[in-house]
C-alpha cells in the first residue's frame, strides 16, 4: 500500500517537471501554435475591413495583448489569455520577450518595431508593470499630461519617427487623448534585400487584372528567372513562392496566388494549415526553375479600429470602463481606449549583390514554369527560424511604384 501511494505522488510531481521547464526551447515551442493561430484570424478580420489591400504587423498586436496581459485580472486576464493563448507562466512569458527580442536585434535594420503604452500621469503607473514593460525592448510605457492633447500627441509621434527612422512619422494625433485613460500605439516597417535579387532593365509596366480576369490597372512587373520554392498548397487552393530576403535566408517572403476564389478568403483558409504544412510541401518539390513576375509596390496601412477587431475575437472588457480589471497597471479604474498600428512595406528590384543579376535571364528566355503575379494576391513575411508572421497583408489595388 505504501510502495502504490509512493508511486502515485512521484508521477504528478516528475510530470509536472516535465510539463513546465520554462527555457527558451520549450517557450518557443509552446507560443508558435497560438501566435500562429491568433495572426490568421486577425489577418483575416484585416483583409475584410480593408478590401483586400494592405499591410500589417500581427506579431505586433498579439505584443500588445501580452503586455496589456501583465497588467489585466480576473475576467479581463480570462479573455486576453484565450484570445492571444499567452502562456499563464510569468517564467514563459519572459522567455518569448528574450526569444523576440533577440529575433529583433538579428533581423534589424530589415524589420523595426516601437509598441508604446500612453497613461493618463494622474494614473500611478504601478512599478511592476513598467520593470515587466521594459523587458521588451521594443515597448515603452509613457505618463503624459492628457490635458495637453498636442504635446502629448507630439511626444509619443516623436518617438515613433526616431524609432522608425523617419519611415513612419505619427502614430497618434491630438484627439486620440480626448476623454481617454489608456493608448496603445504601434509601428512597424520592413525593408530588405533580396537574396536573389532583380534587375530593373528587366522591369515593365504591364496590366494588372481583377479577380473576374479584367484589366484594373497597370503595375511595374520585376522580372528574374531562377530556381525557387514553389508548389501547390491545396488546403488554400493557392499557388506558393517562396522568395528568400538576405541575409541567409532566415527570412523569406510567401506570395499566394489563389486558383480558386477570392483572395480575400486566403487567410480564413489558413488557419487549417500551419506554416509546416507550407515548408514540407515547398521540400517535396524542391527548387524549380521558374520566371517570376511580382509587382513592384510600397504599401502604408494606418488601422486605428484593432478593438473592434478583437472584440469580434473576444477581447472584450479590456476596452470598456466597467468591465476592464486592469488593476496590476494602476489601482485607478482604468480600461484602453485606443488600439492601433501603422504598418509599411516597400519591396523593390534591390539586391545585395547587384553584380549578380542576371544574365541567366537574357540566356534562359523560357522556361516551363512561371509564377504571375498580375492579379490579387495575399503575401506572408516569415522569420523561418521562429516561425512568427513578422508582416502579411494582400495587394489587390494596383499602382505604379
Amino acid at each position: 500500500m505504501m510502495f502504490i501511494l509512493f508511486l502515485g505522488i512521484l508521477c504528478p510531481v516528475l510530470s509536472y517537471g516535465g510539463q513546465f521547464h520554462c527555457s527558451q526551447d520549450s517557450a518557443l515551442v509552446s507560443f508558435k501554435r497560438p501566435i500562429y493561430d491568433f495572426s490568421v484570424g486577425i489577418l483575416d478580420r484585416v483583409s475584410q475591413q480593408t478590401d483586400g489591400h494592405f499591410v500589417f504587423s500581427p506579431i505586433s498586436t498579439w505584443l500588445q495583448l501580452m503586455t496589456l496581459a501583465e497588467g489585466a485580472k480576473g475576467p479581463t486576464a480570462d479573455e486576453l489569455w484565450k484570445v492571444a493563448r499567452y502562456h499563464r507562466m510569468k517564467c514563459f512569458r519572459r522567455k518569448y520577450r528574450e526569444i523576440l527580442n533577440l529575433m529583433d536585434l538579428k533581423l534589424m535594420p530589415m524589420t523595426k518595431r516601437s509598441s508604446t503604452i500612453v497613461v493618463n500621469k494622474f494614473l500611478d503607473v504601478k512599478k511592476s508593470f513598467r520593470n515587466e514593460v521594459m523587458k521588451s525592448k521594443e515597448t515603452k510605457v509613457l505618463s503624459l499630461d492628457f490635458d495637453d492633447p498636442a504635446g502629448s500627441a507630439t511626444k509619443v509621434n516623436d518617438i515613433i519617427e526616431t524609432n522608425m527612422d523617419g519611415v513612419i512619422k505619427e502614430g497618434l494625433y491630438q484627439d486620440d487623448f480626448n476623454l481617454t485613460m489608456l493608448l496603445l500605439a504601434d509601428a512597424a516597417y520592413f525593408r530588405s534585400d533580396w537574396q536573389a535579387p532583380f534587375n530593373p532593365v528587366y522591369t515593365s509596366k504591364e496590366i494588372f487584372y481583377s479577380e473576374e480576369n479584367v484589366p484594373i490597372g497597370d503595375v511595374k512587373l520585376m522580372t528574374q528567372i531562377g530556381y525557387f520554392n514553389v508548389t501547390d498548397v491545396p488546403y488554400v487552393n493557392a499557388r506558393i513562392l517562396e522568395l528568400p530576403f538576405s541575409p541567409e535566408g532566415r527570412v523569406s517572403m510567401f506570395i499566394l496566388l489563389p486558383k480558386v476564389g477570392s483572395v480575400k478568403d486566403m487567410y480564413y483558409k489558413m488557419k487549417d494549415i500551419r506554416l509546416m504544412t507550407i515548408y514540407s510541401l515547398l521540400k517535396r518539390t524542391g527548387p524549380t526553375l521558374v520566371t517570376v513576375k511580382l509587382p513592384r509596390f510600397k504599401i502604408t496601412t494606418n488601422l486605428v479600429n484593432i478593438p473592434e477587431l478583437l472584440y469580434d475575437m473576444g477581447v472584450k472588457r479590456v476596452f470598456y470602463p466597467n468591465l476592464a480589471d486592469l488593476s496590476g497597471i494602476s489601482d485607478y479604474t482604468i480600461h484602453a481606449s485606443i488600439m492601433t498600428q501603422i504598418a509599411d512595406i516597400e519591396i523593390t528590384e534591390k539586391g545585395v549583390n547587384a553584380s549578380s543579376i542576371a544574365e541567366f535571364l537574357i540566356t534562359n528566355p523560357y522556361t516551363n514554369e512561371e509564377f504571375v503575379a498580375n492579379r490579387p494576391f495575399a503575401y506572408l513575411i516569415v522569420d523561418k527560424k521562429t516561425d512568427i508572421i513578422l508582416f502579411a497583408g494582400m495587394y489587390s489595388n494596383p499602382s505604379i511604384y
